[in-house]
């Protein structure tokens, strides 16, 4: 038992425990954190619309249901850290399935548990820990087939397929990765029939609360915010858009990513990974929005296997090692140095009550202002000089605010 508990691997899931636990703030954060902790903490959701992720939000107030006495933010929030440590532990699993050594899992599993974007996800309420998980186990059934061909793989990846649609419609993304792989592999018409036939009776679901009258059909892929951004076509917002989630993905894995170039290389089965990633970019690219850093965890998983595919064809990884364990300190450093500087005084001053320049450069989240500094900010009226829809934005954050504080005492 001493032995297993001490294996490198599990200790690296129990580090990245620990850490992640440690990172909790003492509230939920503005944004969706805020009204997923408040409306799962008033009871279940039936509708089946793109923003309120059905699955999540329902599984959320099941929980609280059970577990009445625990404070839902810390409740919610210890789920997704839960959530994210298993992904660790099925990306490395993934990893194994390519044949890479056991430190380039290490390695790998380290990289993605430090990156800024997966490690903030990880410490509050938020659907992208817990959707994560299932798109790792669908992504080892996938690849488990394709390497073994077990048919419980196989129906795996098709369950599994099915409730991605339950928790994120984002999952239409993977369509063309999902039908690819069947084409590729599946050879009988029976197998494939099944195979289909999986995920559509799990999306058909989200059309119960059509039929009940509780949103229409349109909703359930889209909000008017979303379809106002993809459906557009303006060459300044895809430069901006491509400006920032190139930064995005360089903060997340800095020099690692050049590994990803030379692992592509060497990878069996190319087609895939280019299948899987190439919708997200024309998503992310069209849907320009400040947090679309989120948008970019999926194809983060593909990118893994590249850049461990590529660190492969190392000799020697401690360098690696020291590599990846200084992440932190390069968050930290960072935000330091952004902090003195006039940009960074200007961001404190902007958004203080949620941390400044903290809250967008070192992950943690342990140790910002609680939300009491958001809503005297914005009773004192720092909101009122700012455009008409962020004013509308931040005075729906003030009302959930208010509710939580009632909900939390």
């Amino acid at each position: 038992m001493k032995e297993l508990i001490f294996r490198k691997e599990n200790f690296i899931l129990l580090f990245f425990l620990a850490i992640y636990i440690f990172s909790v703030g003492s509230d939920p954060i503005l944004g969706d954190s805020l009204p997923f902790t408040v409306g799962a903490s008033k009871g279940y959701e039936l509708e089946s619309n793109a923003t309120n992720h059905f699955l999540y939000i329902n599984f959320l107030a099941l929980v609280h249901k059970i577990i009445p006495f625990i404070n839902p933010h810390y409740l919610f929030s210890g789920i997704s850290v839960i959530c994210s440590v298993l992904s660790l532990l099925i990306l490395r699993n993934i990893l194994l399935l390519f044949n890479f050594s056991n430190i380039v899992c290490n390695v790998v599993t380290v990289l993605f548990g430090f990156s800024f974007t997966f490690w903030r996800i990880s410490i509050f309420t938020e659907v992208y820990s817990f959707y994560i998980l299932f798109v790792t186990i669908f992504l080892y059934n996938v690849f488990s087939y394709i390497k073994e061909q077990r048919i419980d793989n196989l129906y795996g990846a098709a369950i599994f397929f099915g409730i991605m649609f339950l928790i994120h419609i984002q999952t239409i993304l993977l369509i063309p990765f999902y039908l690819y792989f069947l084409y590729k592999n599946l050879h009988e018409k029976s197998k494939t029939a099944i195979a289909v036939l999986i995920p559509i009776v799990f999306f058909s679901v989200l059309l119960i609360p059509v039929v009940l009258g509780r949103n229409n059909f349109i909703a359930i892929f889209t909000d008017n915010a979303w379809g106002s951004s993809f459906f557009s076509l303006e060459l300044e917002s895809i430069l901006r858009s491509a400006v920032r989630n190139t930064g995005f993905l360089l903060y997340n894995f800095m020099f690692f990513i050049a590994f990803a170039f030379k692992g592509f290389k060497d990878l069996e089965n190319k087609e895939y990974f280019f299948i899987g990633i190439i919708p997200y970019i024309f998503f992310i690219l069209k849907h320009d929005v400040s947090d679309s850093y989120v948008f970019q965890l999926v194809p983060y998983l593909f990118l893994l296997i590249m850049i461990a595919s590529g660190l492969s064809k190392l000799n020697d990884f401690k360098w690696m090692y020291i590599a990846v364990f200084s992440f932190p300190l390069v968050y930290f450093i960072n935000y330091k140095i952004v902090e003195c500087t006039d940009v960074g005084k200007r961001i404190d001053r902007e958004t203080g009550f949620k941390g400044g320049t903290k809250y967008f450069f070192f992950p943690p989240l342990k140790g910002n202002p609680s939300i009491e500094e958001f809503i005297s900010a914005y009773e004192k009226g720092q909101f009122k000089k700012l455009p008409v829809l962020e004013q509308e934005n931040y005075k729906r954050m003030y009302l959930y605010a208010k509710e939580w504080r009632l909900i939390k005492t």
